[in-house]
């Protein structure tokens, strides 16, 4: 009996020796496997923020101080554009919106001289319409030693300085020029309702001169003038020629017989 259970024993033992050769002979024949070094990496050593942490929702604020930023710059634009349009359109309905952007400017600063000087240093700025009259620059060192004002047509004095409270009234040969009396930059064309076709140039050095009750114009907006140069005609009234001059320095107009002897 006992060499039986010793048989059996042994054939227990050969049959596990078998199965474990067997085993190891076909993990030896099997290919190893190594990972690669992006799949050793997917498990990242480093952590990251969420977005918000990390700035992520920034560039949209960014973005939106852009999007004020050209909103303003297309306000400006459209803004210049509007009153550009408004000085070249001569329409009556909307004289008081020029005369608000004109005292808007004069009240702050004199705006013939400063475009003189950034003409004279930079050239003509870009126009919004074709202009068709050259544009003549004054000499302003000769203007500011040349304190006299030129007649701007002969005459004899048909309404006096201390009636009008503001000019005078001309009367000259019929259909005669009316001249420029100083250098300057026409700021004002347009038809008033009790002065008639009116033109005021700003002088370079200061100050202004009106032209008015004119037949004919012959200069435009923004035109520079010089000393003598032809404003327009005077209107003509029973074969005689009648303009009206006023002078204005600051915001007070002054006597122009006192500078002008116009016989």
């Amino acid at each position: 009996m006992s060499n039986r259970v010793d048989e059996i024993r042994r054939k227990i033992q050969a049959r596990r020796r078998k199965i474990t050769s067997e085993i190891g002979r076909k993990e030896r024949s099997q290919p190893q496997y190594y990972p690669t070094h992006s799949e050793a990496r997917e498990d990242s050593d480093y952590y990251y923020y969420p977005n918000e942490a990390r700035g992520v929702g920034e560039p949209n604020e960014k973005f939106f101080r852009k999007d004020i930023l050209f909103l303003q710059i297309f306000a400006s634009i459209c803004l210049f554009l509007v009153i550009g349009i408004l000085f070249k359109t001569q329409v009556p309905q909307l004289e008081g919106a020029r005369q608000f952007v004109k005292n808007s400017f004069e009240q702050e600063f004199q705006f013939a001289t400063v475009a003189s000087w950034y003409e004279d240093q930079f050239g003509k700025p870009l126009a919004l319409l074709p202009t068709t009259r050259d544009v003549a620059l004054e000499n302003i060192e000769n203007e500011e030693l040349n304190v006299a004002y030129a007649v701007p047509a002969a005459g004899r004095v048909m309404k006096s300085f201390d009636q009008d409270g503001k000019g005078v009234i001309i009367e000259t040969a019929s259909s005669s020029y009316v001249t420029a009396a100083r250098g300057g930059m026409v700021r004002f064309v347009a038809e008033e309702e009790t002065l008639g076709k009116t033109v005021i140039i700003a002088h370079y050095n200061g100050g202004e001169s009106w032209y008015a009750m004119l037949d004919q114009v012959e200069v435009n907006l923004y035109d520079h003038i010089e000393v003598g140069s032809k404003i327009g005609t005077a209107s003509s009234q029973n074969e005689k020629g009648f303009y009206y001059f006023a002078l204005k320095e600051g915001q007070t107009f002054i006597n122009p017989l006192e500078v002008i002897s116009f016989d």
